[in-house]
Protein backbone atom coordinates (compact mmCIF):
# COMPACT_ATOMS: atom_id res chain seq x y z
CA UNK A 1 0.00 0.00 0.00
CA UNK A 2 1.44 3.62 -1.01
CA UNK A 3 0.21 5.55 2.01
CA UNK A 4 2.30 8.46 0.68
CA UNK A 5 0.27 8.82 -2.93
CA UNK A 6 -2.55 8.25 -0.80
CA UNK A 7 -2.09 10.50 1.29
CA UNK A 8 -2.37 13.41 -1.80
CA UNK A 9 -5.31 11.73 -3.15
CA UNK A 10 -8.27 14.09 -2.65
CA UNK A 11 -10.45 11.11 -2.66
CA UNK A 12 -9.08 9.71 0.12
CA UNK A 13 -9.27 13.08 1.76
CA UNK A 14 -12.68 13.33 0.97
CA UNK A 15 -14.00 9.49 2.60
CA UNK A 16 -12.13 10.44 5.47
CA UNK A 17 -13.76 13.34 5.96
CA UNK A 18 -17.05 12.05 5.09
CA UNK A 19 -16.21 9.10 7.99
CA UNK A 20 -15.74 11.97 10.33
CA UNK A 21 -18.54 13.94 9.88
CA UNK A 22 -21.03 10.92 9.83
CA UNK A 23 -19.16 9.24 13.15
CA UNK A 24 -19.68 12.41 14.94
CA UNK A 25 -22.91 13.63 13.77
CA UNK A 26 -24.64 10.23 13.79
CA UNK A 27 -24.92 9.99 17.77
CA UNK A 28 -24.68 13.97 18.13
CA UNK A 29 -27.09 15.54 15.58
CA UNK A 30 -30.62 14.13 16.76
CA UNK A 31 -29.70 14.94 20.02
CA UNK A 32 -27.93 17.97 20.35
CA UNK A 33 -28.34 19.95 17.34
CA UNK A 34 -31.59 21.81 16.37
CA UNK A 35 -32.22 22.25 13.01
CA UNK A 36 -35.59 24.24 13.20
CA UNK A 37 -38.34 23.11 10.73
CA UNK A 38 -36.48 19.61 9.54
CA UNK A 39 -35.99 19.41 13.25
CA UNK A 40 -38.70 16.53 13.65
CA UNK A 41 -37.52 14.48 10.22
CA UNK A 42 -34.03 14.86 10.95
CA UNK A 43 -33.45 15.35 14.96
CA UNK A 44 -35.58 12.63 16.13
CA UNK A 45 -34.17 9.27 17.77
CA UNK A 46 -36.12 6.48 16.52
CA UNK A 47 -37.71 3.87 18.81
CA UNK A 48 -34.35 0.92 19.77
CA UNK A 49 -36.16 -1.51 17.76
CA UNK A 50 -36.20 0.51 14.53
CA UNK A 51 -32.86 1.41 15.20
CA UNK A 52 -31.41 -1.81 15.65
CA UNK A 53 -32.05 -2.43 11.84
CA UNK A 54 -28.52 -0.97 11.67
CA UNK A 55 -26.53 -4.05 13.03
CA UNK A 56 -27.44 -5.82 9.32
CA UNK A 57 -26.48 -3.45 7.29
CA UNK A 58 -23.59 -2.65 9.12
CA UNK A 59 -22.78 -6.93 9.64
CA UNK A 60 -23.28 -7.67 5.51
CA UNK A 61 -21.90 -3.62 4.85
CA UNK A 62 -18.38 -5.02 6.89
CA UNK A 63 -18.51 -8.91 5.22
CA UNK A 64 -18.81 -7.22 1.36
CA UNK A 65 -16.18 -4.85 2.18
CA UNK A 66 -13.91 -7.36 3.92
CA UNK A 67 -14.74 -9.65 0.70
CA UNK A 68 -13.42 -6.92 -1.11
CA UNK A 69 -10.03 -6.52 0.65
CA UNK A 70 -9.40 -9.90 0.99
CA UNK A 71 -9.89 -10.27 -2.86
CA UNK A 72 -7.33 -7.24 -3.23
CA UNK A 73 -4.52 -8.85 -1.24
CA UNK A 74 -1.75 -6.77 -2.00
CA UNK A 75 -3.14 -4.56 -4.92
CA UNK A 76 -5.60 -2.55 -1.66
CA UNK A 77 -4.59 0.67 -1.94
CA UNK A 78 -6.81 3.55 -0.29
CA UNK A 79 -6.43 5.63 -3.41
CA UNK A 80 -8.16 5.71 -7.15
CA UNK A 81 -4.91 5.43 -8.52
CA UNK A 82 -3.62 1.64 -8.72
CA UNK A 83 -0.60 0.65 -7.14
CA UNK A 84 2.40 0.36 -9.77
CA UNK A 85 3.04 -3.27 -10.21
CA UNK A 86 -1.02 -4.51 -9.59
CA UNK A 87 -2.40 -7.47 -10.88
CA UNK A 88 -6.12 -6.67 -12.31
CA UNK A 89 -8.44 -9.09 -9.60
CA UNK A 90 -11.37 -10.20 -11.33
CA UNK A 91 -12.14 -13.15 -8.69
CA UNK A 92 -13.56 -13.06 -5.58
CA UNK A 93 -15.55 -10.11 -4.64
CA UNK A 94 -14.54 -8.50 -7.99
CA UNK A 95 -16.29 -11.07 -9.97
CA UNK A 96 -19.68 -9.87 -8.81
CA UNK A 97 -19.29 -6.00 -8.19
CA UNK A 98 -16.24 -3.71 -9.74
CA UNK A 99 -16.41 -1.85 -6.55
CA UNK A 100 -17.31 -4.37 -3.37
CA UNK A 101 -15.45 -2.01 -0.66
CA UNK A 102 -17.03 1.28 -1.67
CA UNK A 103 -20.27 -1.07 -1.42
CA UNK A 104 -19.69 -2.16 1.90
CA UNK A 105 -18.57 0.94 3.31
CA UNK A 106 -22.18 3.04 2.12
CA UNK A 107 -23.93 -0.04 4.14
CA UNK A 108 -21.74 0.37 7.15
CA UNK A 109 -22.19 4.09 7.17
CA UNK A 110 -26.17 4.18 6.56
CA UNK A 111 -26.26 1.14 9.04
CA UNK A 112 -24.28 3.12 11.65
CA UNK A 113 -26.45 6.18 11.02
CA UNK A 114 -29.90 4.13 11.53
CA UNK A 115 -28.49 2.63 15.00
CA UNK A 116 -27.64 5.99 16.38
CA UNK A 117 -30.57 8.13 15.29
CA UNK A 118 -32.86 7.96 12.52
CA UNK A 119 -33.96 5.87 9.14
CA UNK A 120 -34.61 8.88 7.95
CA UNK A 121 -30.88 10.44 8.47
CA UNK A 122 -29.69 7.08 7.84
CA UNK A 123 -31.58 7.00 4.01
CA UNK A 124 -29.65 10.59 3.94
CA UNK A 125 -26.37 9.21 4.58
CA UNK A 126 -26.49 6.21 2.49
CA UNK A 127 -27.39 7.95 -1.02
CA UNK A 128 -24.89 10.87 0.21
CA UNK A 129 -22.34 8.01 0.31
CA UNK A 130 -23.64 6.00 -2.25
CA UNK A 131 -22.67 9.35 -4.91
CA UNK A 132 -19.59 10.38 -3.55
CA UNK A 133 -17.81 6.32 -3.68
CA UNK A 134 -20.06 6.24 -7.41
CA UNK A 135 -18.11 9.00 -8.28
CA UNK A 136 -14.27 7.71 -6.70
CA UNK A 137 -15.49 4.57 -8.71
CA UNK A 138 -15.62 6.40 -12.22
CA UNK A 139 -12.55 8.11 -11.27
CA UNK A 140 -10.70 5.16 -10.31
CA UNK A 141 -12.30 3.32 -13.86
CA UNK A 142 -10.33 6.25 -15.53
CA UNK A 143 -6.71 4.87 -14.12
CA UNK A 144 -7.85 1.15 -14.95
CA UNK A 145 -8.61 1.48 -18.45
CA UNK A 146 -5.29 3.14 -18.92
CA UNK A 147 -3.13 0.64 -16.78
CA UNK A 148 -4.96 -2.90 -17.80
CA UNK A 149 -6.26 -3.27 -21.22
CA UNK A 150 -8.43 -6.13 -20.45
CA UNK A 151 -10.12 -3.76 -17.76
CA UNK A 152 -12.90 -2.81 -20.21
CA UNK A 153 -14.06 -6.23 -21.37
CA UNK A 154 -14.37 -6.56 -17.53
CA UNK A 155 -16.55 -3.98 -17.59
CA UNK A 156 -18.73 -5.23 -19.66
CA UNK A 157 -20.11 -8.08 -17.57
CA UNK A 158 -19.14 -7.22 -14.29
CA UNK A 159 -21.52 -4.32 -12.86
CA UNK A 160 -20.03 -1.08 -11.73
CA UNK A 161 -23.08 -0.16 -9.41
CA UNK A 162 -21.79 0.41 -5.95
CA UNK A 163 -25.22 -1.42 -4.82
Amino acid sequence: MDLAKAVRDPWVWGQTLIFVLVGLAAPLLPRYINLGGADFMLNRVDPTWLRWLGAPLIAAGALVAGWGVRSLGPNLTPGTEPLSGASLVTSGAYAHLRHPIYAGVVLVLAGYTLIWSNWTLALIVGVAALQYFEGKARREERWMIERFPYYEAYMRYVRRRVL
